[in-house]
Order: structure tokens, then sequence, then C-alpha cells
């Protein structure tokens, strides 16, 4: 899950970057769109790899 999210926070900030660089306000809105369900999409991620990693176990 770790690569998943960080391919998706590559993918949001190449989007965030496409925005910056485009001078037409309905490509910009467009961009930023695409950015933020990337950005969705490695929260998730990162939420369920959290979820999955294995607890840490207490020294006796």
């Amino acid at each position: 899950m770790f690569e998943d999210a960080v391919k998706f926070r590559r993918e949001y900030e190449e989007c965030c970057k496409q925005a910056a660089l485009t001078d037409m306000p309905s490509s910009k809105a467009q961009w930023l769109l695409f950015a933020d369900e990337w950005l969705k999409q490695a929260l998730a991620a990162e939420a369920l790899g959290k979820r999955k990693a294995p607890e840490a176990v207490a020294a006796k």
C-alpha cells in the first residue's frame, strides 16, 4: 500500500504542476480537480497502510 500512496502523491504533484503552468482557467480548474482526486487516493492508501501495519510488541 505504501507504494500506491507514493505513486498517488506523485500524480497529485504532477497535476498541481500542470495547473500552475496553464493560463486557461478551465484547464487549471480541471488539473486541480484531478489533483484533489489523487490526494484523496493517497490519503486513503496511507490510512489503509497504517491499519494494516503490524502493531509493535511491548518488551516485557
